[in-house]
């Protein structure tokens, strides 16, 4: 009898551990270092763009970087990538991306990690906002200067709030 009421104290004693935890959705191991790092580019990366800041957002990128748009288009060179965003930056009725990662995987043999997650990029139209969404794929390098962004895979799945959607 002993026994089981110790057990029980016990498992009372670490109940409200167990439920913080999973409240907090650290029901895993804690990320790693080199994962806590990408995803804090990611968000320097996404505020950049929401600020305009040209040089912010190329600061996270590879010279040698290559981009494949949401439509399919491919830039090569981070000069060339950033020469088609301030276009955008530019345009009043541009409204941002955001892009959010869902998994970021470290490799264990290469200085390599792979960041898959979901877009959106927002434009002001005539007739309301556009509303574009899709999928990426981001191939961060691991360099002296830290993670850098090698190569990204954009693909655009849905579009709505316009006329625009489509053309």
């Amino acid at each position: 009898m002993t026994f089981i009421l110790r057990i029980l104290l016990v498992g009372l004693l670490l109940a409200p551990h167990c439920l913080v935890a999973q409240r907090n959705g650290s029901t895993s191991t804690p990320e790693s270092a080199d994962v806590t790092a990408i995803r804090a580019l990611r968000q320097q990366s996404n505020l950049a763009i929401q600020q305009r800041d040209l040089k912010g957002f190329g600061e996270t990128m590879l010279p040698e970087i290559d981009v494949t748009r949401g439509s399919g288009s491919h830039v090569a060179g981070r000069d060339s990538v950033l020469a088609s965003v301030v276009v955008q930056f530019k345009d009043p009725d541009f409204l941002g991306y955001v892009r959010t990662p869902d998994s970021i995987q470290v490799s264990t043999s290469n200085p390599l990690a792979a960041e898959h997650g979901h877009w959106t990029g927002r434009f002001k139209r005539p007739d309301g906002i556009q509303l574009i969404t899709g999928t990426y794929l981001t191939m961060w390098r691991k360099t002296g200067q830290g993670w850098k962004i090698r190569s990204e895979l954009f693909v655009s799945l849905t579009c709505t709030g316009s006329a625009a959607c489509g053309k």
